[in-house]
């Protein structure tokens, strides 16, 4: 029989997958790992079992969670390897708002005025976020498991034969993946709709599998095994019906996944039901437990599951086969594309990242700097991979734009009382726009009702070399309170349309400086009581210079770093009344403000100071510096001291002792604060005031909570409650 040369170089080609396609002599095990979230966990247990046991896991398929332990164990991983993965993760970190720390100056200023962990766009109107989680992090924990396949060509060359389930929203179908990236493939099945954001592939709008396949046994039947094992880490609802909206709405989800469930456990020759019972979805951090759940409920099946077991030597040589089969290296790239980066930000993107070619690969100095790219809030996930190219070994940075922004819409709730019984409640926005006036430029609008409404425009331009320009124009309302006895007595009101343009220079990613002029009507007059003021209208211009610093990993309670402001003014105009020894005319103010975090576990330690002066100055009442925010002597009540200067150290330790479930917020936090400052006119009248505070910090969906009580060694007292922009 003739063979042509072309037939002949096909087969040779194609030889690895025929060995690898033909069946051993003994029995062969396929294993389905279901999803359940958190309780997925619970395979590792099951793997390491099989591992201790003999037993040889042949083909596998994975759906959600089940989709990752079975996607790193078909990668070469071991259960002792999985077990250190899983429990290694910073899922804090995971599941949480970790961009803040890479975020630049301006984005963290953003954070800060409105800490709300829900970012709208207004792309198409007003459109809520894609998910409560970018996906960020997962991308990575993948981009880990799976880069050494970056040459892959179907998932039967894996050490372990693997399909991953998930569900294209398009088609409404299941969808079996077998191909392609694996790192997508995972992200795909771990999709879960509102927690992760949807993954594209292949014109495919893919999501988690479970609503259709939640534990694969048919996915494992097809690739053609003996035996094929499910294994479920679900678990019985309730008898008991929760006829809340969102009860019945999740009751009648678990209901479609048991249809689809039942099914495919028909092609099961064996389930293995993990008893999870007290754990949650959400239960990352309870991995050991979960672990020895699954163990158990291997060891249960015992004597069906050892009739699959080997030999040592077929043991050790499936174990040769698999180590084998796995890749480790990654080739040093040597050229960088990258896709989806808008053009504003191309140049900077590969200035960063040239550091990465013709060097091997540093995962850990990757995902920091493209963990940075991110902090620029255009893209809601960056992720790489290692392709090959005629040209070379590359970096493939994939950039995915958020669908529904820019622009964005940011909401804030602020809610803080100025007495133990004096609220004042106000709701802002901010409107954020991206390359409005050429690249890099940005528009901000705010405003606020409630409580000193105001309406605020403010345009920036850089100019290039660091260098920027800034106007601003609005118009606000301030209240200042006269308290006495923790009641308000009086209020002093002040309106004021302005408008301003300024200069600065960026001094790195977290720190400007900007000096300008600010042009001003103000109409300051009494509303109630009797604080003793004038009634006052006319133009100000005062000159004003600023430096800022902000090293900070939260908005919140940061884990480290260092937050620094230094304001400097001088009012040239303002108006003022006969007789009054007051005046902000000719006024000479500095102000400066630091705040220093240092953690060690779930501790915190920091340390706050602020001051100001107004040199040989005597300001009134609207312009001198007020006590009794949080952190800043706040057992006096807002406004219950002032002066012409002033000065407060605070030093306090925080402590994580709860957190809230994952995705719709973060840790709580408990601690102790003691304070130590005044407000005073002149040194002979400095009274200096000591303080301690009680408190707990919630970081929440609409930003962060603060309940606490201080009181004075002095007598004074005060119930503290905020929400949202809390700290100054």
């Amino acid at each position: 029989m003739r063979i042509s040369i072309v037939t002949l170089l096909a087969l040779c080609l194609c030889a690895p997958d025929l060995a690898h396609a033909q069946a051993p002599s003994r029995p062969t095990v396929g294993v389905a790992f279901g999803g359940g979230s958190a309780r997925g966990i619970a395979h590792i247990g099951v793997i390491q079992w099989f591992e201790e046991n003999h037993v040889p896991i042949d083909v596998a398929a994975g759906t959600s969670m089940g989709g990752l332990v079975g996607g790193a164990f078909a990668a070469g991983m071991s259960a002792a390897e999985l077990r250190t993965l899983i429990t290694g993760t910073d899922w804090d970190m995971m599941f949480g708002s970790s961009s803040f720390g890479f975020k630049n100056l301006r984005r963290k200023e953003d954070a800060r005025d409105y800490p709300s962990r829900l970012e709208f766009g207004l792309k198409r109107g007003v459109v809520p976020p894609t998910s409560l989680n970018d996906g960020q992090q997962v991308d990575f924990l993948l981009a880990r498991i799976t880069a050494p396949y970056y040459g892959l060509r179907a998932f039967d060359e894996l050490p372990t034969p693997f399909r991953v389930v998930a569900v294209d929203l398009k088609a409404g179908e299941k969808v079996v993946i077998d191909s392609g990236s694996l790192a997508t493939a995972l992200r795909a099945t771990m999709s879960l709709p509102g927690v992760f954001p949807p993954v594209e592939r292949d014109g495919r709008i893919l999501v988690d599998g479970g609503a259709l396949d939640n534990i694969p046994a048919d996915v494992v039947k097809a690739l053609g095994p003996s035996f094929v094992i499910a294994v479920d880490v679900g678990y019985a609802p309730d008898d008991e019906v929760d006829y809340s909206i969102f009860g019945l709405m999740g009751r009648t989800v678990d209901a479609m996944m048991r249809a689809s469930t039942r099914t495919a456990l028909q092609s099961a020759d064996m389930v293995i039901a993990i008893d999870v019972d007290g754990f949650g979805s959400l239960d990352w951090r309870r991995a050991d437990a979960l672990i020895e759940r699954g163990h158990q409920a291997a060891e249960a099946r015992r004597a069906e599951l050892l009739k699959y077991r080997v030999s040592d030597a077929e043991w050790q040589a499936w174990l040769a086969t698999r180590a084998q089969r796995r890749r480790a290296n990654l080739p040093p790239p040597t050229r960088l594309v990258t896709t989806g980066v808008e053009k504003a930000d191309a140049a900077a993107v590969e200035r960063l990242l040239a550091r990465h070619l013709n060097v091997p690969v540093d995962i850990p100095l990757l995902e920091h700097d493209l963990t940075a790219l991110t902090g620029l809030d255009r893209y809601q996930t960056i992720t790489w991979q290692i392709t090959d190219a005629p040209e070379g070994s590359t970096l493939d940075i994939r950039a995915q734009p958020k669908k529904y922004a820019p622009p964005f819409l940011m909401l804030g709730l602020n809610i803080e009382n100025t007495t133990s019984e004096t609220f004042r409640v106000q709701l802002a926005a901010r409107y954020l726009a991206f390359d409005v006036l050429g690249p890099s430029s940005e528009l901000r609008i705010d405003g606020g009702i409630g409580a000193d409404p105001s309406v605020a425009a403010a345009l920036y331009k850089p100019l290039g070399g660091g260098f920027f320009a800034r106007v601003r124009a609005g118009a606000s309302r301030s209240t200042l309170n006269f308290v006495m006895d923790d009641a308000v007595v009086a209020q002093y009101a002040e309106e004021r349309t302005a408008g301003s343009t300024d200069a600065g220079f960026n001094i790195s990613r977290e720190s400007e400086v900007a000096a300008g002029f600010e042009f001003s009507h103000v109409n300051d007059s009494v509303r109630y009581g009797d604080p003793g003021l004038p009634e006052l209208a006319g133009p100000e211009v005062r000159f004003r210079m600023r430096w800022a610093l902000d090293q900070q990993d939260s908005p919140v309670i940061p884990s480290h770093g260092l937050r620094s402001i230094f304001e400097f003014s001088r009012t040239f105009t303002s108006p003022e009344a006969e007789g009054v020894p007051r005046s902000n005319r000719n006024l000479t103010q500095m102000e400066v403000g630091a705040s220093s975090f240092h953690s060690r576990g779930a501790n915190r330690l920091f340390g706050v100071f602020s001051g100001g002066t107004s040199f040989g100055d005597h300001p009134l009442p609207t312009r001198q510096f007020s006590l009794g925010y949080p952190f800043v002597l706040d057992a006096f009540g807002v406004g219950e001291e002032r002066g012409d200067h002033y000065a407060v150290l605070t030093l306090g330790a925080m402590r994580s002792v709860a957190r809230l479930p994952d995705f719709v917020g973060g840790p709580l936090f408990a601690g102790a604060w003691w304070q130590n400052g005044a407000a005073f006119d002149t040194d002979e009248n400095a009274e200096l005031h000591s303080q301690i505070g009680l408190g707990v910090v919630a970081d929440t969906l609409v930003g962060p909570v603060l309940l606490g009580t201080s009181f004075g060694f002095d007598g004074g007292w005060k119930v503290t409650f905020g929400v949202g922009r809390i700290f100054r």
